[in-house]
Order: structure tokens, then C-alpha cells, then sequence
């Protein structure tokens, strides 16, 4: 109860109308007992109805602190709800029925406020929750039926409508719409989908019409995935919130001493139960856990998912920052500016023997090659035996010869990705592509640096022409091209100067996005991909977020100080003053629960923080 709250994932509908009468009705029982007769009920313990009154308010408000503080013991778990209890007991012990009902009452009103404050940092995340519709409809034997969203299957027809919230992750079979996708990426601009088009649990039909196939659904879906990344991300430690944890295993025997050190020094056991009621460390356990699920929901907010508050502690330390460039720092969206083919080779036939390879490409290059062999309408065999290596290239059969794609021998400087078609180990042609880079990526890297990152460098698997243009364009002066995913490991290894970032497109970037002390990757493209790989996943896409989530970290990490020093402060301060007698066991409670609310409060400060724009 008191001083549990550390574990997050147990909050509720709080003020819900059971919680709300019980306290009142024990609270109310305060004032009453002083309106009733002084009238002796059991005369050989005396006791009046006055003190009826209070010890039923005890009952009610007390009492379930008492008991749990019975269970934390027989679990060997000695928490601060120990330290309240043996105060109530004292008070009743000592004849203080008065004291004990109101600093009952006030605990648990306060423990129920902390939750009410501390809940409203998971808003975000309980809005994600809300979206995803109870209901939808789908089509079966040309029938529109209406379904539990659980009962929906993979391959079922969802039939969306204008107003209608989409309930599985699928792709358009039908119809055309613009949907808002701001509860995935954060993003308010309705997103057109046609047919090919894939959508999203939780977004918004804004108008039009659509028949969707079920590609994932329920807890599958991208939605579902999310909420239980973030609801995973609640229960793991800050590098802070373990150090408090270590502290506060000392609090209650240090605060149970000081409280016996007052009554043999004093022999005033008020200022003794006083001690037991300041020394109650709860404002100190909510300082991290409280302000880290407040920084995830904001992220959440904008579209990021933080798979852990230490992942954001560490973004807030972190001096080097590394880019991918394909689909990191340029928009993953290559044009073809240049064919040039071998002699008796046609740009078509060069073309066609790439789509062959490519078609069905998830790499942005192999995309693009793809796209362009469509709006040519070239018709091209299909590839069997098809071998990618990450950073090498890619190779199959058609129609019995070996192709493969490789860098370019004879293209070099550019500044285009440049790659060559070998056909049976003859060059048959080259093919240009350029890569632009995002429209904010220059304010981004500038944005980046202002803020302190010491070091900000490309680690690209691209051709040092493409990777040198890139780099010069938005900024960066260190930059590294060819490089294997193992060779961009190895560079994040390297770095020994501080903590690490390395932002990718989460596809062939999985071994240094482990490898840094957090992975942030691009979501839109390959979401499932980088759902499991990163630390922190931009849904959206939009590079320029970067610094948001720099001053979101700091600031978490800044707020976490500032309420470990304010609690530890208060309780220092509020035990002396008890233990002189400045403070009585009511305004003990009272002052104990003030700091435990002023704590979370700054803590749900941060579901403010602005997303400010780019200069």
C-alpha cells in the first residue's frame, strides 16, 4: 500500500467509488466522535463512544495498512508500510485514538492522491489502450457481420468505413481512404492509402471506403506490440532507480532506530511515533520509478516507443552519436539518374536483369530498381537461388546465367551510389542512384551538436562518393563508407569516450544497434524488424525528433536528481523536527505526504514537455 508504489504496473481507475467511501466514511468518523456524548461504553477500559468513533475510523483507514504491512513481513518484504503501522499501533497503544485516525487518514488519502497524480503520467499509454475498437466488421459469404475484435482472424476482410477506427494491422484489398496514423507515429496529417496500402490497429478512417486483410491481429498487431513494449519498459530499473532501491532497503531499520534513539533520549513516545511517520521514505521510492514512466508516456505521445528508462538515461549521458545513411539521414527513397550498359547490352535489358534480382526487395536500392522496371512496364524472368550478403551485394540464376549486383568497378566519384550488374563475370552495366537527404537532417546534426554531442559521425555500408556528398550536405565532417555490419560493430566498440547512439533503419543494422548503449531506429519501414531490435523506435520516421528526445532524456534524468535530493531532503529534515518535538504525528502526516505528492508532481511535469521545431 503505502510506500508500494514503486511497481507502477498496479495502478488503477483510481478515486473509483469504493476507494472514495471508504476513506470518507473512515475520515468522517473524525469529526463525528467529537460531537458525541463523553458517555463511558465499557467504563472498566474507558472507553467512550467518542473513542469508538475514532478507533472505527482506524479500522477503516488503518487497518489495511497494518495489513499489509503483516503480509510485506511474512513475503520478507520490510517496507515503509511497517514503519506507519507500528506508529498507528503506538498511538493506540499510548491512548492516542485521535492522532491514529487522523494520521490513518491522511496516509491513505495521500497514498490515493500519489496514485491519482502518478496515473496521470501514464495517460499516453492508457490512451493507446482506449483506441483499438471492441468491435469491427467483416466480410463473410458477401455478408457484412459484426464481430468481438478478438474473434477477428489472419486473412479475415475488415470493412472500414469513413469515422470507423481500424482494428488489425492489413493490407487494402479495396477502396481508397486517408487515414490519421497519429496514435502509431504522432503524426496529425492523414496518411492516403490505396489499394497495396497497409494500415494500422488503432489509426483512423478519415474518410472514404476500405476492405482490409487481416495481416496481424490483436496483441500482434503494431498497436498491441507497442502497448506491451511500453507496459515492459514501466517495471525496468534506471541506473538512478537501483541506486535508490539500494538506499532504501536501509530506510526503515535506520528510521526504526532513530525512532527508539528519541523515546530513550526524550521518553516522549509522540515525538518517537512522529519519527516512524516522517521517516517513511515513500517520496524517495517514487523520485525514478514515477518521472521514467512519465518520460516514456510523453515519447509515446510523439510517437516514439522507449523500450526502458534506462535507454533514455542513457541517451541523457551520451556524447557520440552514429548515423546509418540510407534511410536514417537520407529519406530511403533512391532515384535512378543514370544506365549505362555494355556494348550490344540495352539500358532495358541492364534494368530488367536487376528487377530479376530485386523484385520484392526490402533494401530502399533494390526498391527503387523494382519501381523504375514497372513504370517501363520491362518484362524480366524471375531469379532463383537469390543470395544476399549484407554489404556485399546480391546473386542468383535467371534463365541459367549468374547474376549478381555488386558496387561499381568503373563509377567512383560522382557522388551517386553506383552499382554494376555482372552477368557470368561480365559487366553488362551500371546502374546511378541518388539518395536525398531528409529535408531536416542539416537542422537536425546542428540542433544535435548544440546540445553537446561531442562526436556525430556517418557509418554507411554505401560508397564513399555517396557517403562523403551526404555527410557534407547536412553537416557531418566524420563519416565512414563499405562499411560490413560487422565492421560498423566494431566501430561502435571502438568508441571509448562516453556513451554511445546509434541510429538506423533497424533492417541490416541489428548488430550495432546492439551493440551501442541504445538503438534508435527508424520505424515506418520494416516496423516489425525494428520494433525487436531497438532500444527506442522513431514510428514516424522523423529524424528531427532526435533533439526532442535528447532534452526529454535530460530532462527525466534532471528531474529524477532533483526529487531523490527533495525527498531525501525532506525526510531528513521532517525526522529531526519530529524527533524535537516541532513536529506532532498529525502535522508529521501531513508533511510526509505533501512531499510524496510534490515528488510526483514534478515528475508529471514532463508529460508537458514541448516539442519544440527546428530553427
Amino acid at each position: 500500500m503505502i510506500g508500494r508504489h514503486a511497481d507502477l504496473s498496479i495502478y488503477r481507475e483510481l478515486f473509483r467509488s469504493e476507494d472514495f467511501v471508504k476513506v470518507s466514511l473512515g475520515a468522517f468518523l473524525i469529526p463525528l466522535s467529537f460531537i458525541l456524548p463523553k458517555i463511558q461504553v465499557v467504563p472498566s477500559i474507558d472507553l467512550s463512544l467518542l473513542d469508538i468513533a475514532l478507533l472505527l475510523s482506524i479500522a477503516v483507514n488503518g487497518l489495511p495498512i497494518i495489513v499489509e504491512a503483516g503480509r510485506g513481513i511474512l513475503n520478507k518484504e520490510i517496507n515503509v508500510d511497517e514503519l506507519v503501522s507500528i506508529a498507528i499501533i503506538a498511538c493506540m497503544i499510548n491512548g492516542n485514538y485521535l492522532e491514529g485516525a487522523v494520521v490513518s487518514a491522511i496516509m491513505i488519502f495521500g497514498a490515493l492522491v500519489e496514485e491519482a497524480v502518478s496515473d496521470s503520467a501514464r495517460n499516453s499509454i492508457r490512451k493507446l489502450m482506449a483506441i483499438t475498437p471492441k468491435t469491427t466488421t467483416i466480410e463473410k459469404d458477401c455478408k457484412e457481420i459484426e464481430i468481438d475484435i478478438k474473434n477477428v482472424r489472419i486473412g479475415d476482410i475488415v470493412i472500414i468505413r469513413a469515422g470507423d477506427t481500424i482494428a488489425v494491422d492489413g493490407t487494402v484489398t479495396e477502396g481508397s481512404t486517408a487515414v490519421d496514423e497519429s496514435s502509431i507515429t504522432g503524426e496529425s496529417i492523414p496518411v492516403q492509402k490505396n489499394f497495396g496500402g497497409q494500415v494500422f490497429a488503432g489509426t483512423l478512417c478519415t474518410n472514404g471506403f476500405i476492405k482490409i486483410k487481416a495481416d496481424r491481429v490483436g496483441r500482434d498487431s503494431t498497436i498491441g506490440r507497442i502497448i506491451q513494449l511500453i507496459e515492459g519498459a514501466e517495471q525496468q530499473k534506471t541506473r538512478s532507480g537501483k541506486i535508490v532501491d539500494t538506499y532504501a532497503a536501509w530506510f526503515t531499520p535506520v528510521i526504526l532506530f532513530a525512532a527508539v534513539f528519541t523515546y530513550f533520549f526524550t521518553w516522549d513516545v509522540t515525538r518517537a511515533i512522529t519519527v516512524l511517520i516522517v521517516g517513511c521514505p515513500c517520496s524517495f521510492l517514487l523520485a525514478s520509478p514515477v518521472t521514467t514512466v512519465a518520460a516514456i508516456g510523453r515519447a509515446a505521445k510523439s510517437g516514439i516507443v522507449v523500450k526502458g528508462g534506462k535507454y533514455l538515461e542513457n541517451i541523457a549521458d551520451s556524447r557520440g552519436f552514429f548515423f546509418d545513411k540510407t534511410g536514417t539521414i537520407t529519406n530511403g527513397e533512391p532515384e535512378i539518374v543514370a544506365i549505362i550498359s555494355a556494348e550490344g547490352v540495352t539500358n532495358n535489358e541492364v534494368l530488367a536483369m536487376a528487377a530479376a534480382l530485386e523484385k520484392g526487395s526490402l533494401h530502399p536500392l533494390g526498391a527503387a530498381i523494382g519501381k523504375k522496371a514497372e513504370e517501363l512496364q520491362l518484362d524480366y524472368a524471375r531469379a532463383e537461388d537469390i543470395r544476399t550478403e549484407a554489404g556485399q551485394g546480391i546473386s542468383g540464376m535467371v534463365e541459367g546465367q549468374h547474376i549478381e549486383i555488386v558496387t561499381s568497378r568503373t563509377l567512383d566519384d560522382n557522388g551517386y551510389t553506383n552499382i554494376d550488374i555482372v552477368v557470368d563475370s561480365r559487366v553488362f552495366g551500371s546502374i546511378s542512384l541518388i539518395d536525398r537527404p531528409r529535408a531536416k537532417a542539416e537542422a537536425t546534426i546542428k540542433a544535435i551538436r548544440e546540445l553537446g554531442i561531442e562526436k556525430i559521425a556517418i557509418i554507411s555500408g554505401d560508397q564513399n562518393s555517396p557517403v562523403r556528398t551526404t555527410a557534407e550536405s547536412v553537416g557531418i565532417k566524420e563519416y565512414y563508407a563499405s562499411q560490413k555490419p560487422a565492421e560498423k560493430l566494431d566501430r561502435i566498440e571502438a568508441y571509448t569516450e562516453g556513451l554511445s547512439v546509434y541510429i538506423g533503419d533497424g533492417i541490416n543494422d541489428a548488430p550495432a544497434l546492439k551493440a551501442a548503449d541504445t538503438g534508435i531506429a527508424m520505424g515506418t519501414r520494416g516496423a516489425d524488424v525494428a520494433l525487436e531490435t531497438a532500444d527506442i523506435v522513431l514510428m514516424n520516421d522523423r529524424l528531427e525528433q532526435l533533439p526532442f528526445l535528447i532534452q526529454l532524456s535530460r530532462k527525466m534524468s534532471r528531474t529524477i536528481q532533483i526529487n531523490i535530493w527533495l525527498s531525501f531532503s525532506i525526510n531528513c529534515i521532517a525526522v529531526i523536527a519530529g524527533a524535537t518535538g516541532l513536529l506532532t504525528p498529525i502535522w508529521g502526516a501531513v508533511t510526509h505526504n505533501m512531499g510524496s505528492i510534490l515528488v510526483v508532481a514534478l515528475a508529471a511535469s514532463i508529460g508537458f514537455t514541448k516539442e519544440r521545431p527546428l530553427a
